[in-house]
């Protein structure tokens, strides 16, 4: 791996300030940041007696929202939603990794504002955060989950994030260290971590890159080239990481479009800095085109993404704009310029509750981006399909058993099996449908791990659109089997072996221009015994949607159908006998959605409200409740858009 001139991380700041002349959101990106920054730079006071812990406990404990960072506040941590004031040590011991986090971060801002300003208190800022870590490396102390212990801020993998930011911060000033200075740095703090990043399990693949990548920016920057090669080759190597985890379409193995970006990001820095160096990887530098052109073949008709698994809800473009900055600052492709171009496009990309992301981008936007919307809007349609911008037809990826059926009006995304258990949820045979512009019916996904909602409700079958049988949680991840698929026909039909123990599930789902048809079928494996009738079960299937929901069904309210797996969770409850064929609806904002369920003698319907993502936040579910020794549900899922 040769190793060729450095060339600089960002090449013309001169046009930096012209950017913040021409562009508005150019100027608010200064406005909002610096300000920050020159916070940090008169009150920055850090404490190596602080324990820094967790900031999944960074929630709050009466509606599992995230608490409010006050930086100038260690002892207050109230919740922006429903206002609760919070404590307790894991509390306390995560503000103070996310102080520590906010600081670390602020390394790379400052460093951006001293060559824009040249005020010398950004370089004083820089050097006493990095003399704080530098004198006190023995002496932190932190309380985290077994087996992510990390050195400094908390967790293994915030460690890796901090040291990415500052690595990045010192490569634009590093003319104004001294060589002693740099030679402390390096001895009392960046290789230590180096050495802890490079032979230290990650406890997740995703960490595993996020501290390679670390440390190998941390050889390059120090021209210490053995850590790079221990990076590439060594314990948890990057070559056998991506070896292992990166499926051949392009997509990472845990099966989650946040955690694909999240282990890309750790590995982004890593790849620049190669770049910026001459630094021969190329498995590296293929794997990263890779990762960031695969998603763009599952996004929604507005930058959306699913949210398979663990993750975070309502993901878009916007929220890994400042990603395709980076690499589209060392890999410029179109498929990374349309991304960007998605991201900034205020019609497009909704966050929750429909509001815009002004911060999308953030700083990266500022050094590497400009007007990519107008850009990709002023080219023609015909040369717009050629360039980055994927058709819209239904696909398959066999390999993360993923479907993608599309059509003019909607997208339906299921998942029908798993790689890994890491960070998977008990759903197989989930799907989520998206109608002309929003979510109708979405994986909720997760809020923080450290809470109850997590454990309870959202990694449970039971909040998916999936069956359960005999009132248990789908106890096992299989690998999915693609038994059909035809694009032409926006069809397939798939399975999955032993999602419990002599349990199959098939489901065949057809999208067309007004609804969606599902056929799900659960075969119980079984032999009677001599004389007597196979033993009978319970399946339930469920299927959540957003809106206010609409029926003539003779309900009568009642308690939840289970006390356990999810079920004691569903509230406003209610339930009648169905044998005939029923119809629900639920109204959305110029939308209706109308499901329509086959019927069964014996079938028992209850409708509930199911939690989304905050205990704040509640959508209507159907569940129907069938016994016997199999089940096939039949259900169209039609759809009106005003």
């Amino acid at each position: 791996m040769a190793v060729a001139k450095r060339r600089a991380l960002v090449e013309d700041w001169a046009n930096i300030h012209h950017k913040i002349g021409r562009f508005a959101w150019a100027e608010e990106t200064v406005l909002k940041l610096r300000p920050e920054t020159d916070w940090w730079v008169v009150n920055y006071r850090d404490d190596s007696s602080r324990v820094a812990g967790w900031m999944h406990h960074y929630f709050c404990t009466n509606c599992s929202s995230p608490l409010e960072f006050d930086k100038s506040a260690p002892d207050r941590h109230r919740c922006g939603s429903c206002g609760t004031d919070c404590s307790g040590e894991d509390i306390q011991n995560a503000w103070h990794a996310a102080y520590r986090s906010a600081a670390s971060q602020q390394v790379l801002n400052a460093a951006v504002w001293f060559k824009l300003y040249h005020d010398p208190a950004y370089l004083s800022f820089i050097r006493a955060v990095l003399d704080f870590y530098s004198d006190n490396l023995s002496l932190f102390q932190v309380n985290t989950p077994k087996g992510f212990e990390g050195v400094f801020s908390g967790i293994n993998l915030s460690d890796a994030v901090l040291l990415t930011a500052m690595i990045r911060g010192m490569e634009m000033v590093r003319e104004h260290f001294t060589a002693e200075e740099l030679q402390r740095y390096k001895e009392q703090f960046f290789l230590p971590m180096a050495a802890f990043l490079c032979r230290t399990a990650g406890g997740t693949p995703n960490i595993s890159c996020w501290m390679r990548g670390a440390a190998g920016m941390i050889g390059l920057f120090f021209e210490e080239y053995g850590v790079c090669r221990e990076v590439a080759e060594g314990f948890e190597g990057i070559k056998e990481t991506l070896a292992n985890g990166l499926l051949k379409g392009g997509f990472w193995y845990e099966s989650s479009f946040h955690y694909h970006y999240y282990c890309a990001e750790g590995l982004t820095y890593y790849a620049v800095f190669c770049e910026l160096y001459g630094y021969d990887f190329p498995e590296l530098a293929d794997a990263m085109k890779r990762m960031y052109r695969y998603p763009l073949q599952y996004s929604f008709p507005t930058g959306q993404f699913p949210s398979p698994n663990d993750g975070w809800p309502n993901r878009s473009f916007a929220d890994y704009a400042a990603q395709y900055e980076w690499i589209r600052s060392v890999y410029d492709e179109d498929a990374f310029r349309y991304a960007l171009a998605l991201s900034y496009d205020k019609e497009k990309c909704p966050l929750e509750g429909g509001a815009q992301r002004p911060e999308a981008g953030g700083m990266a936007r500022l050094l590497f981006g400009t007007d990519w919307t107008g850009e990709w809007n002023a080219q023609a349609a015909s040369q717009q399909a050629t360039v980055g911008h994927p058709p819209r037809v239904s696909r398959m990826d066999e390999d993360i058993y993923y479907i993608f059926l599309q059509h003019e009006e909607a997208s339906v995304f299921l998942k029908y099996g798993f790689v890994i258990a890491e960070h998977a949820h008990a759903d197989v045979m989930n799907f989520e449908l998206y109608v002309k512009d929003r979510f109708v019916s979405r994986d909720i996904s997760n809020s923080g791990y450290g809470t109850d909602l997590f454990r309870e409700w959202q990694r449970k079958s039971i909040a998916h659109n999936t069956v359960l049988v005999d009132g248990r949680n789908q106890p096992n991840r299989p690998h999915g089997q693609l038994v059909a698929f035809d694009a032409a026909t926006n069809s397939c039909k798939v399975a999955a072996a032993e999602v419990y123990p002599g349990v199959d599930y098939e489901r065949s789902l057809q999208l067309l221009q007004d609804r969606l048809t599902d056929v799900f079928a659960v075969t119980v494996k079984q032999e009677a015994t001599e004389g007597q009738s196979p033993p009978a079960h319970t399946f339930d299937w469920l299927f959540h949607c957003a809106g206010e929901i609409v029926h003539d069904l003779p309900l009568r309210r009642c308690s939840p159908p289970g006390e356990a797996e999810g079920y004691q969770l569903m509230e406003e409850v209610s339930s009648c006998e169905v044998d005939g064929t029923c119809h629900i609806s639920w109204e959305l904002p110029n939308q209706r959605l109308t499901l329509t369920m086959q019927g069964c003698p014996g079938t028992t319907v209850y409708l509930f409200k199911g939690y989304e993502h905050r205990l704040d936040l509640q959508r209507w579910g159907i569940m129907a409740r069938r016994t016997g020794d199999s089940a096939v549900f039949e259900a169209d899922y039609s759809f009106h858009v005003y």
